[in-house]
């Protein structure tokens, strides 16, 4: 028995020792767990206040257009932007004390979802806006910055700091930024129906028509406060056929898809209505300058001074024809056309070299710009007229001008195009229906390329423009990343970080650009690329004979338009069947976006915008 005791107060012994340590280990367990998770929650913290940082530097980059509200009204517009600050140092105070003001309103808190754990909010600091740089068509501003943020998740908190500037890049944005830009839409005669798709900014400063429901990828903007909503009879809606209407619909016959909005009452966007800079880029001179070229400057630049037989002091007129303007040896210039162009043909070979191909009369000129060496060849009527180094390709260099990518004709041109296409398209004329059978992108294999891949070219015409083939380039600027389309068109390849140079402009001084239907017929499902501009009062891209040239499928127009007057180019019934004429597309080139790329010596805005907002930051700290 006393054995058996002894074991018993043993066995006691051990269990209350193993509770003890089997506590210990629990509490020293919770403990550790509870540490791990306030580490865990801490570094969750610090993970969010970083995250509000990257968001503070998006915030202020992606805050252009509220911050061109801030400092449109302060600009002086009417100074000489190369000399003096378009923003007076008296406002510079103000605008940074606005900005800042904006940015916390604003952009104080992380939208929901943007941290994975807890939740982040940032406090913006901005001092010190003040001038950078000024030119003749554009001023960079800087402002110093310090964005505080606060990471928290559960009871841990964690700031970081970070201390830099932000550029305001100020200039006179390209018309070509835009996919359609016009003066008067024409709404109270015509309409933009069901089928209609834009997926890029546009414009009217008046009278936007709509019918069905059109679709609006992009901002949509008007100087007026509305827009006209049109019913064609048995689409549910009653009253007259075209209502006034100050808002977004007219349900149920007029529901445009506006999908980033339709903002009214926005400042007009005037046009240009003179071409002197692109005459003066063509003939190698300043394109800054808009004086009017003598006719002893032209005689002398086109090269014509040849005493005693040609004296451009004393008889500076220029005979009809189309010049290199070369100084005898290199390219000096663009491409100058006295009189009118009966033809016009743009074809790229596909092995780096652009042709182009002029008939005026009983003449032919064969200008071929070779890129692989450098050089561009003249012949007339099939004899050399010489060969010079250079090319005729890109803007025109502000200040001094020469060699340039401008075709300047002083009359008409009355046949534009590519290359013939070298087959039927796998497409049909109805719409809705067969003429769906053709892609936008990449053109179809039937339709040869206009421009090369180097080619960046600015045709202007004073009066007239005739378009009768399509117009596409050697690249689709969609492809160019796609390894399949890469695949069997090597020469489409870009190294890394370039961008597709080919770009084309066509824009008529004094008249429309039309689409012919005689003596030459546009081709059905047209392929129109570039950026295409008629400025002058009433004027803008028109099809001839619109209501009775019969079915002709799509428009594709791939890059941008700019009217003063939109014009009628098809008719469609009441069911929305295109019944006469096209049924258009538009598509915007994305790389014509805050004007990276514009064609040649193209017009811009009259007044200066915010082109650009880029952060740099400086330092980082985190406590």
């Amino acid at each position: 028995m006393h054995r058996r005791g002894v074991a018993l107060i043993a066995v006691l012994v051990v269990a209350a020792v193993m509770t003890i340590v089997g506590s210990l280990l629990f509490v020293g367990t919770l403990g550790d767990l509870r540490q791990t998770r306030s580490t865990l929650q801490a570094a969750q913290a610090r993970a969010a206040a970083e995250a509000g940082l990257t968001y503070a530097r998006y915030a202020m980059e992606v805050a252009r257009g509220d911050i061109k509200g801030i400092l449109a009204p302060k600009m002086n517009l009417n100074v000489n932007p190369a000399t003096d600050w378009v923003l007076p140092e008296s406002q510079w105070p103000s605008i940074a004390s606005a900005i800042q003001s904006l940015l916390n309103t604003g952009y104080g808190s992380l939208p929901p979802g943007a941290v994975d754990q807890g939740q982040a909010s940032v406090q913006f600091t901005v001092t010190r806006f003040r001038g950078n740089t000024k030119g003749a068509t554009a001023q960079t501003y800087r402002a110093d910055y310090v964005v505080v943020s606060t990471g928290q998740v559960g009871t841990a908190k964690r700031r970081a700091e970070e201390k830099g500037y932000f550029e305001v890049q100020l200039g006179r944005p390209s018309l070509s930024q835009w996919l359609f830009l016009v003066d008067d839409a024409g709404g109270q005669t015509g309409f933009f129906p069901t089928g209609t798709v834009f997926n890029g900014p546009v414009h009217a400063n008046h009278n936007w028509g709509f019918w069905g429901r059109p679709v609006f990828r992009d901002v949509v903007s008007t100087s007026d406060d509305g827009a006209w909503y049109w019913s064609l009879g048995g689409d549910g809606c009653t009253g007259g056929s075209r209502v006034w209407v100050r808002g977004d619909s007219r349900p149920p016959c007029t529901v445009p898809d506006f999908q980033k909005g339709f903002l009214r009452s926005q400042p007009p966007i005037d046009l240009p209505t003179s071409t002197l800079s692109q005459q003066r880029a063509a003939l190698g001179m300043d394109p800054q300058d808009t004086s009017t070229p003598s006719a002893k400057e032209i005689c002398f630049a086109l090269g014509l001074h040849n005493p005693p037989s040609k004296d451009c002091n004393s008889n500076p007129s220029v005979p009809n024809g189309v010049y290199l303007v070369n100084d005898g040896n290199n390219v000096k210039g663009g491409i100058y056309v006295q009189g009118n162009v009966d033809q016009l043909v743009l074809r790229a070979t596909g092995t780096g070299q652009q042709v182009y191909t002029f008939k005026q009369g009983s003449n032919t000129w064969v200008i071929t710009v070779d890129y692989t060496t450098n050089t561009t060849a003249v012949t007339k009527n099939g004899a050399p007229v010489g060969t010079y180094t250079g090319t005729p390709n890109g803007p025109a260099s502000l200040g001094t001008g020469g060699p340039t990518g401008q075709i300047y004709v002083t009359g008409q041109i009355k046949s534009l195009q590519g290359p013939p296409r070298t087959g039927p398209l796998p497409c049909g004329v109805d719409y809705p229906g067969s003429s769906d059978n053709c892609p936008d992108h990449p053109p179809p294999a039937q339709i040869p390329p206009a421009l090369s891949k180097e080619t960046q070219l600015h045709i202007t015409a004073v009066g007239a423009i005739g378009l009768t083939g399509d117009l596409v380039y050697e690249c689709d600027p969609t492809k160019v990343t796609d390894p399949g389309y890469l695949a069997t068109k090597p020469r489409c390849a870009l190294g890394a970080g370039q961008t597709l140079p080919t770009v084309l402009g066509v824009m008529s001084q004094n008249d429309n650009i039309y689409i012919e239907d005689s003596p030459i017929k546009a081709p059905d499902n047209l392929y129109l690329w570039g950026s295409y501009l008629s400025g002058a009062s009433g004027k803008g891209l028109a099809v001839e004979n619109y209501s009775g040239r019969g079915k002709q499928g799509k428009l594709r127009l791939f890059g941008g338009l700019i009217q003063s007057a939109d014009q009628l180019r098809g008719i469609v019934d009441g069911l929305g069947r295109l019944q006469s004429g096209y049924i258009e597309t538009y598509d915007y080139d994305l790389r014509f976006a805050d004007s990276a790329l514009a064609p040649p010596n193209f017009p811009t805005v009259r007044v200066f915008d915010v082109q650009k907002v880029q952060t740099t930051p400086l330092s980082f700290r985190e406590f």
